[in-house]
């Protein structure tokens, strides 16, 4: 019977993170943070009886009988690694947005100004920090 409601965890936990990594790729992060906090809030909210069972059951007892690993558990450890997953990703595409930004303004200010310098056109990250060195 454990093996069984192991099993049956471990299909609703994937099927959990797949649905949630599947909306974080296909449609938007923010879309993901809400599905990743509503698909286990919602039950608890309609089913308290079956839900809190479920997330209390116990698979394992670690150091001897001191540390349950319940359902809850396994779920709080997923929450925390699509959290971080969902706050990389959104880190990444604002850095990447924000680095073509600057490379878009870079290129109009080459067109605007023809003679401008080899070295100053290929060395602008370098002169951005050596600027802003000696500001200090």
């Amino acid at each position: 019977m454990e093996i069984l409601a192991f099993i049956g965890s471990a299909i609703l936990f994937a099927l959990f993170t797949l649905v949630v990594l599947f909306v974080l790729i296909k449609m938007s992060a923010r879309l993901a943070l809400i599905i990743l906090f509503l698909i286990p809030v919602i039950p608890v909210l309609l089913m308290p009886g079956i839900a809190i069972s479920f997330l209390s059951h116990r698979h394992m007892l670690l150091a001897d009988g001191l540390v349950p690993i319940n359902n809850f558990h396994i779920l709080l450890m997923l929450w925390s690694t699509l959290v971080g997953l969902i706050l990389y990703t959104e880190f990444l595409t604002w850095y990447l947005r924000k680095g073509r930004s600057i490379s878009k303004g870079a290129d109009k200010n080459k067109s605007a100004n023809p003679f401008a310098t080899i070295q100053e056109s290929t060395s602008t990250a370098i002169g951005t920090v050596k600027n802003g060195l000696l500001k200090r």
